[in-house]
Parts: C-alpha cells; structure tokens; sequence
C-alpha cells in the first residue's frame, strides 16, 4: 500500500482525516485505504484469513474499484474519487441464518446516516439497497465464513455509496437507474463527513443489535421500504414469485400474497423487480 501522505489531495478519504472526530469505540480504528483495488471485499477477506487476525472494526477504503460487486455476481459502478467504497469487518455472535437481518441493518444505518447527514429520506428496496428518486443510490453486499451450524468467524459488509457523480458519469447502461446523493442535493456532498456518520450509526445499530435484537432496525426498514404495498416479481435461486409485497417478517424474509391464489410465500432473499405502482 502506497503512502497515501506524499501524494495528499483534500478530496481523498485519508485515514487520518477520516478518524478525526469518529465517534465510534472499535470503527474505523483500523483502516487501509488505496487509492484502487480490485474489490474492498477481496481486500478484506484477504486480511481476515491472514496470518495476522485483524480486529473487529477493521475498515478497508478504496478510492476506486476496478472489479466492485454487488449481489448474484453484479458488478459495481465504482469510479474513483467520487464515492464511498467500503468493507467493513464485524466478528458477530450470531448463529448463520441472522445474514438476511444484518444485511437490513446496514441497510438501515446506511439510510439513517444519509437522512441525519443530508436531509435526504432513501428507501430501502429489500434486502439491500437504497433508492433516492427511483434511482439506485446504494448497496450492500454481506459475506460470512465460519463452519456450517456455527457462528460465523467474520462478517464482511461491503458498502458502495454513490456520493457526487453526475448523471453524466455513469456509462448508458446505468444512466437511467443509478444516481447519487449530489444528484438529489442538488449540491457536492462532503464525503469524510458522510462516512464518518455511517461509520457512527452502522456500529450503533449493530451494537444495539447484538445487546437487543433487529426489531429497531426492522421497523425502520418497514417504514422506509420501497416495496411494501407493490406488486413485484422476485427471482430467487432457480424460481420467480409474482405478487404483492406485503410484509418483512421479523426473520427478515419477504412476505408476499402470491398472484396465483395460493397464499402468501416467504422469501429468504432474491432479486426484486416492480410489475405495477399498487
């Protein structure tokens, strides 16, 4: 890793100038930063398994990703300079089917931080990712490793954020579904400030979590869902749901009253898509 101190931009997230301030006790205290890397993920599961076991809170920062990814393989838009690409690593004591619930947490911390940071309301289209003016604006990728039945030794949450593209920045494909928090400003957003709170409130809700359960952070990816109440299709493994999202059941499965008749079906994770408004 280079020397971040000899080629200083102030519009670079530097560790140093991303630990001023942080009000966390075990966030963020440990952060590698590079200025590009295959994937933050890569990165940090690299670490994990490394023959120096790194501690809880561990932050790995790139400043650009060339092979960023996102859920079932996607890859992720990452350019640099102009978001917030993350991993986190948290060693929960939580047994292996807690997954779809952390994935909501981040889910909801990462909105709760934009809202108090910014005055912007994302919603949360399940299980994990953000939506500003019907454009995707965030999303989580949460991977484990542990033995079967036991629990996990690590959990890696990797974060992208769009933070200050334009909508000229994204390539054709992504120019009609993807934005930013700068394009629903209106304004460049401060990125240091931004991460600083997310680092903040992510570790408030998983520290909560780990003392009380998900139910605080459910209840405010509920309220804030960008699904409940619509008509969507959901992909999961090999079969296709059509119908009405109904609830997020405290498992953190989606409930949905199928098109067909038969009832309602729970659905532990997959791919959402919007049939109709209602």
């Amino acid at each position: 890793m280079a020397n971040p101190r000899r080629e200083y931009r102030p519009d670079r997230l530097y560790p140093w100038e991303v630990q001023k301030g942080l009000a966390t006790r075990f966030t963020g205290h440990w952060i590698e930063y590079y200025a590009e890397l295959p994937s933050t993920n890569r990165r940090a599961r690299e670490l994990a398994t490394g023959p120096a076991s790194p501690p809880e809170g561990l932050l790995v920062l790139a400043e650009k990703q060339t092979a960023g990814r996102g859920r079932l393989g996607r890859s992720w838009f990452s350019p640099a300079g102009t978001g917030i690409w993350m991993t986190l690593l948290l060693k929960p004591a939580f047994p292996p089917g807690e997954l779809p619930k952390l994935t909501l947490l981040a889910a909801a911390a990462v909105a709760r931080a934009v809202s108090a940071e910014l005055e912007l309301t994302p919603l949360i289209k399940w299980p994990n990712d953000l939506y500003l003016d019907n454009r995707k604006i965030a999303g989580i990728l949460a991977e484990t490793a542990g033995k079967a039945g036991a629990p996990w030794e690590y959990l890696l949450l990797g974060i992208g954020i769009n933070v200050n593209q334009t909508a000229a920045d994204f390539p054709g494909d992504l120019q009609e579904k993807a934005g930013s928090l700068r394009m629903s400003l209106g304004a460049p957003v401060d990125r240091i400030t931004l991460l600083r709170r997310c680092l903040a409130v992510l570790e408030e809700e998983y520290v909560y979590a780990r003392e009380n359960g998900f139910a605080r952070a459910l209840a405010y990816c509920r309220q804030y869902s960008l699904i409940l109440g619509r008509r969507v299709e959901v992909k999961s493994g090999d079969r296709c749901y059509r119908g009405k999202a109904v609830a997020i059941r405290d498992d953190g499965s989606l409930e949905l009253l199928l098109d067909d008749g038969t009832g309602a079906a729970g659905i532990a994770t997959g791919e959402v898509s919007f049939i109709s408004p209602y």
